[in-house]
Parts: structure tokens; sequence; C-alpha cells
């Protein structure tokens, strides 16, 4: 059977069409495969690039004190408990100096924030503020951040208002950040040595028991006499 010269030219275009459409939907397809991976590596790129401000999470303090139950000695840094007169680390006299957990509100929750703040600005500014107070029972929370604070600025500031408060005790803590890991905090303790070096001259720091120092206290009298 003949199909008609015409019917035969519109079945061989419609075939030709199908063809068509059938071929360009697979080379579509076929390039979406290709360009795929490229689609995924400029994604990476862009989250990996160097003008996107990635927001990390601030660093915590590396150990934590309760201010309500203990105290910092400020010449080796150990928390002790809060009644403690003397530091059962080092062996040095607190008698003369308050804990600050027992002092008033506002000190306390200055040294709170100077402390646990998870923004070292505000760390700072509180290390500051403390500082500016000019009083011994900052000792210990000023030692406290200048071991602990993760923040260098922190333990620069920690370190400068300890050599502004000019006390004996503070010459172990500075030594002590002669070794630590940024510069510009072993610079600051060697400013803070300097500035207790001038302003007094080191006293023996008594050791023991408040008992055991009364008691060789009338002796050590007795030998300054005889010496005079």
């Amino acid at each position: 059977m003949l199909f008609p010269l015409n019917l035969e030219k519109n079945l061989l275009r419609k075939l030709k069409l199908k063809v068509y459409f059938s071929l360009f939907f697979l080379k579509i397809i076929f390039l979406d495969l290709i360009n795929m991976p490229r689609y995924r590596n400029s994604r990476q790129d862009k989250d990996q690039s160097p003008y996107k401000v990635k927001q990390t999470a601030p660093s915590p303090i590396k150990t934590f004190i309760d201010f309500n139950t203990q105290r910092v000695c400020p010449s080796c840094g150990k928390a002790i408990k809060i009644s403690h007169n003397f530091c059962k680390f080092c062996g040095v006299d607190l008698s003369a100096i308050e804990a600050i957990g027992n002092s008033d509100e506002i000190s306390k929750q200055l040294a709170i924030t100077a402390a646990t703040d998870p923004d070292p600005g505000v760390r700072k500014e509180a290390v500051d503020t403390l500082g500016d107070f000019g009083e011994k029972k900052v000792l210990g929370v000023l030692t406290y951040v200048l071991l602990n604070d993760p923040d260098e600025e922190v333990r620069k500031e920690a370190a400068d208002e300890l050599g502004d408060l000019h006390h004996p005790y503070s010459m172990e803590v500075l030594a002590k950040a002669l070794k630590d890991e940024s510069p510009m905090v072993r610079k600051e303790a060697i400013e803070g040595l300097k500035k207790i070096k001038r302003k007094i001259k080191p006293e023996k720091q008594h050791k023991g028991k408040p008992e055991e120092r009364a008691e060789d206290e009338p002796e050590n009298k007795l030998k300054d006499e005889s010496e005079d």
C-alpha cells in the first residue's frame, strides 16, 4: 500500500522533530551532569571566601572559680577556701587581704565579670575598673585573670593593673607571666616588676599558720635587738 506523497512528508517531518527534541533534551541532561561538580566547587569556593566574615564563639576561660566560696592567692595564683587566711600552696599570709567574695556586691560582680564574661572587651574593662579601685582585695582576681584568661589583651591589662598596685605578693605571679606565650604580656609583666621594685623594697613573705608566725615574732625581735 502506497501512502500519498503529502502524508509521507508529514510523517517524516514529525519524525525528524521528535528526534531533534529528543537529542536536544539529552544534550541538556548531559551538560547538567558535566557542570554539576563545577557548581558544587563554586559553592564551596564561595563558602571559603576570605572576604566572608565567619563568626566564631569566644574562647572559654580555662578554669572556673566561685568567688562566693573561694579566693585566689595573689602570690601563686592558686584557688583556696575563702575562709583561709594563709595560702596552703605557697604559705603567704593573707590575713591582711580581704577576700573579694566577702566585700561589697559591686566588687564581687565585677570580679565575676572579669573572670567569666564571654566577651574579652568586657572582661578587659572589668579588670581596668577593678584596678582603679586601688585596693588589695582585687589582687587575687587580677592574678587569676593574668594566669587564666585566653585573651592576651585581657592578660596584659591584668599585668598592668598589678604593677600599678605595687604589692610585693604580685612579684611572683608577674615573674610567672614572663613565660606567657604573648610578647605583649611578657613586656607588661616586666614593666609591672619595675613598678613594684621602684615603689617598695621586697619584704620577706611570712610563711606558716598565723599562730606559728605569732610565736616567731618575739624571737625575731630579740634577734634584731641583739644585733643593734
